[in-house]
């Protein structure tokens, strides 16, 4: 029975992504909804396993320094943390690798705190470029400077997906209101 369910939910989610791609009703994205999309991902269990980061670990989002405010900061159980800068992939190379100096800004901040950490990794996630080539340019600039890469998807996808979700979850609360 639950599987059933779950195959209803996947088929009505694919119905309203369909339909959200076929009338080209992709609302614009920002920031923000990147780190909403972590969130979200995240309170589900979903980890990225280029970071030690399971459900023990403390998220703080927006955290403010001296010197500006990281977007997202993981405390790790083993006294570690990890510096998460987020970009809009769609702004552009410039833009997207400028988070690199960001990340690494927050992390000098939050490794020169006295007892708050043992070690401290700088992360840069960014929505895609739309270029492939561009995409890969910011991973070999993070490696070559010692960030954590963590490319996602494009802008367009990611609010696609999140708004068919959105809508689906009202669609099946609209049709369970009325069974009931």
């Amino acid at each position: 029975m639950a599987e059933k369910s779950k195959e209803n939910i996947k088929s009505v989610v694919l119905e309203e992504l369909t339909k959200i791609i076929d009338q080209n009703e992709i609302p614009h994205g920002v920031e923000y909804d990147l780190i909403q999309q972590f969130k979200e991902s995240t309170e589900c269990g979903y980890f990225d396993e280029r970071i030690p980061h399971t459900e023990a670990c403390i998220c703080l989002y927006e955290q403010s320094f001296k010197y500006g405010r990281a977007d997202i900061v993981i405390y790790h159980v083993d006294g570690s943390a990890s510096v998460i800068e987020v970009k809009d992939g769609t702004k552009g190379y410039t833009h997207t690798v400028s988070g690199i100096g960001q990340a690494t800004l927050y992390a000098t901040q939050l490794a020169m705190s006295k007892g708050a950490v043992n070690k401290v990794r700088r992360c840069l996630m960014w929505s895609s470029t739309g270029d492939i080539q561009l995409d890969v340019l910011i991973e070999i600039a993070c490696e070559k400077a010692g960030v954590i890469a963590l490319p996602t998807a494009s802008m367009k996808k990611i609010m696609a997906c999140r708004t068919a979700h959105i809508n689906a979850a009202k669609r099946i609360k609209s049709e369970v209101a009325i069974n009931d």
